[in-house]
Parts: structure tokens; C-alpha cells; sequence
């Protein structure tokens, strides 16, 4: 694909990898979840979740690499949208703030 393509379907900064892997939420009010990462991007991340999350908190986030060598993503995250689907599941948007 051009990058003028890429540019047009993507009106992102940044595009996003789909993943699919463990992760955990800790927001600052001492909440722990568990959730599925989705997609990820150098200034976002999606997740899948069967609980709702209240929208504008600030927390950690980190999402397991599958091992070896490479370490978990951690980071320093805040709660931008918290969606309910079909399925009785929770699709949650993350904007990265800093990585720890």
C-alpha cells in the first residue's frame, strides 16, 4: 500500500497492531482489572474487558509481550472511552500518557 493510501484510510498519528494479549489495569483509586488488549498504538491502546471502567481515570497499565525477551509494556495511561458491545463486553480506550 502508498503511503499516500496508508494516509487516507488512516487518519491516525499513529497506526495501530492488532494484539491480542493479557493485560492489567490498576487505576489509581486501587481498582484492579483484568483485560484483553485489542490494538495498540505509540499513543493509544484498546481493550476488551466484561467489566465497565469509569471514564477520565488515570492509572498503570501492562500488557504481557508472550515472553522472551521482551519485557511487558508498561505505562502510565488515562481512560478516554469506555464502550459496551453486543456481547456484554466492555471495549476501553486508553491514551498512553508516558511509559514506565
Amino acid at each position: 500500500m502508498s503511503n499516500l493510501a496508508r494516509n487516507y484510510q488512516e487518519k491516525r498519528d499513529y497506526i495501530r497492531m492488532q494484539v491480542e494479549a493479557p493485560a492489567t489495569l490498576i487505576l489509581d483509586n486501587g481498582e484492579r482489572h483484568t483485560l484483553t488488549c485489542i490494538d495498540l498504538s505509540s499513543s493509544g491502546v484498546q481493550l476488551s474487558s466484561q467489566h465497565a471502567v469509569t471514564a477520565d481515570c488515570q492509572g498503570e497499565l501492562q500488557i504481557e509481550s508472550g515472553g522472551g525477551s521482551t519485557p511487558p509494556l508498561h505505562a502510565r495511561v488515562t481512560v478516554c472511552r469506555v464502550q459496551p458491545c453486543d456481547s456484554g463486553d466492555y471495549r476501553i480506550g486508553l491514551s498512553i500518557d508516558s511509559f514506565l
